[in-house]
């Protein structure tokens, strides 16, 4: 059974690897996070300053320093590229999926732990930020580790696995803040109460001990960056980019309280219309006192149930309730679903009785949402070819290049669903779970070879390549400045500052424009006619939407049309 548990183990770190590290350097980063974070870091190594995050060459107080430091090593090995920038989320997200099958079989040694890590890796949304160059994944991973170990040490005999728990804890309030803490603790302490374990487990987690390693793991820098910069950093981190974004909208990004129902069934698709019969299914009957009525190995498995259970939900609750709302928010409740859905599926493929209502009506749920994504693919271009004419300020000038990609996807959905209902209503069980795995996989690569190549050609590639001609002019006192736009992808490519412009900012850019030194403007097709006009500047360039404008004729055509 061990020489299985292994080979299976490394069958599961075979799949992820190709699915996470698959075109991870092939394409430009995207704004506005991906690029923020390179940038951030990419300063970091240029100033030396490996304590205060820089942006835009100004103090950047969004985050803390852990992830910057992470990418900052993998830029001085691989240098400064997108394989660089993404190569710590393709590999936490292998380090994640490594840690639930381990996790999990520790409970099963039968095929609890394939499947908890399977699933998981097959998740839309776990691929994708594995593919960002972005803080979420390694985010998931310290937290699932922390909640991992430390359901582990109360569950065995090894109470030291606590104090790894806090440690990684710690980890996480170093990478991301105060919530590396707060989801941790909206998950345990609601466990431990309906358990009637609170205060045994207080008497065996070595708290105090804990907080030592957990303080000595925060403080420090923490420490640093108020001594350096006081209330600057106070009001910035923990006031604006901690408690405003759960008590106020942040940059907009607002929606109503069942913001993440629909997050939830795109991102844990292909897996998500199984996950609500999977917790009625796994719901322990006796929620107080799990070990009632039940042998030890059934109480146990109930108990990791209602952890699991307990964990989803109090994260799907903090978030719904936050004002502030992104998708990428919610990624440390996946492991949780996973663990949820693989117990479903566990039952599903080692019981021979009949298949219940409710694992049919799941079925068919999945079958039902394949083919409604086909029809919205096999639909778009058509819709895109009817709006396309009627976009206003010019937009309407620029081809429209959608390519093969929403046929391709549509025809493959609808097969996936098709090939599942015939596999399902066959009792073909192992071979139906496999198809819902892959039918995630196979839509990620198709996606990623096909679609974001089309999809970078028209959003990001053209501000990458604009960059990158004026970075090759080698003009000493150049300066680049965005207009009405926010991207962070041209600071990274272009290596230096960007003067942010607003439309109230018309007269300071056309006295710049005035002076000899190089200038050269960034902005949207809208906004360039009306620069033009009011501070006499000259087109440079177009690509797609975006439109280059500089102040002397002999910069002008540095497009690659």
């Amino acid at each position: 059974m061990m020489h299985s548990q292994k080979y299976l183990l490394i069958g599961l770190i075979i799949l992820s690897s190709l699915l996470f590290f698959h075109k991870l350097g092939s394409y430009t980063l995207f704004d506005v996070d991906e690029a923020f974070y390179s940038e951030t870091t990419r300063e970091m190594l240029e100033t030396a300053d490996y304590v205060t995050p820089k942006y835009n060459y100004k103090n950047n107080h969004e985050k803390p320093v852990l992830f910057y430091w992470l990418m900052a090593s993998s830029f001085f090995v691989f240098g400064i590229n997108e394989f660089a920038a993404r190569f710590w989320s393709a590999l936490m997200g292998i380090f994640l999926i490594t840690a639930t099958f381990l996790f999990a079989k520790r409970f099963d040694e039968k095929i609890y732990g394939l499947l908890s890590g399977f699933i998981l890796a097959t998740s839309f949304e776990i691929i994708v930020l594995a593919h960002a160059a972005i803080i979420d994944m390694a985010l998931v991973f310290f937290i699932a580790a922390a909640m991992y170990l430390f359901f582990i040490a109360m569950e065995g005999k090894d109470k030291r696995l606590y104090l790894i728990s806090y440690a990684f804890m710690g980890i996480t309030v170093l990478a991301k803040g105060p919530i590396g803490i707060a989801i941790p603790a909206m998950a345990i302490i609601p466990y431990l109460i309906l358990t009637k374990r609170f205060k045994e487990t207080l008497k065996e987690a070595h708290v105090f001990s804990g907080a030592i390693i957990f303080l000595a793991i925060v403080l420090p820098w923490y420490i640093l960056e108020i001594r350096a910069h006081g209330w600057e950093y106070i009001n910035a981190f923990f006031l604006k980019h901690n408690l405003q974004r759960f008590t106020s909208v942040n940059s907009g990004h607002s929606g109503p309280i069942f913001y993440y129902f629909p997050v939830i069934l795109i991102g844990f698709f292909p897996w998500s219309t199984f996950l609500p019969y999977a917790v009625y299914k796994v719901l322990p009957k006796n929620l107080m006192v799990q070990q009632a009525h039940h042998d030890a190995e059934t109480a146990i498995k109930d108990r990791l149930a209602l952890f699991s259970i307990i964990w989803f939900l109090a994260v799907f609750i903090f978030f719904s309730l936050s004002k502030t709302k992104l998708p990428n928010y919610i990624a440390p409740l996946f492991p949780p679903m996973a663990l949820i859905t693989a117990m479903l599926f566990k039952t599903y493929l080692e019981d021979n009785k009949e298949i219940s209502k409710g694992m049919k009506y799941s079925a068919l749920s999945f079958a039902l949402f394949c083919f409604i994504i086909s029809a919205c693919f096999f639909i778009a271009p058509v819709i895109l070819n009817k709006v396309h004419p009627t976009l206003p300020h010019g937009f309407a000038d620029i081809p429209l290049r959608i390519g093969r990609w929403p046929i391709i996807l549509s025809v493959f959905i609808f097969i996936a669903g098709i090939t599942y209902l015939i596999a399902f209503l066959k009792n073909k069980n192992g071979v139906a779970v496999g198809i819902i795995g892959l039918t995630s996989s196979i839509f990620i690569l198709i996606s990623l070879n096909l679609a974001v190549p089309e999809v970078e050609r028209s959003i990001q590639s053209p501000l990458k390549n604009f960059a990158l001609s004026i970075k090759e002019k080698k003009e000493p006192e150049r300066r680049i400045a965005a207009y009405r736009i926010n991207n962070p992808s041209i600071l990274f490519y272009s290596q230096q500052q960007v003067l942010a412009l607003h439309k109230n900012d018309i007269e300071k850019l056309k006295a710049m424009a005035e002076e000899e030194t190089p200038l050269y403007v960034i902005t949207k097709l809208p906004y360039a006619m009306e620069l033009k006009e009011a501070t006499g500047m000259h087109y440079a360039g177009q690509d797609s939407i975006y439109i280059l404008l500089a102040n002397n004729m002999a910069q002008c055509r540095l497009d690659k049309k």
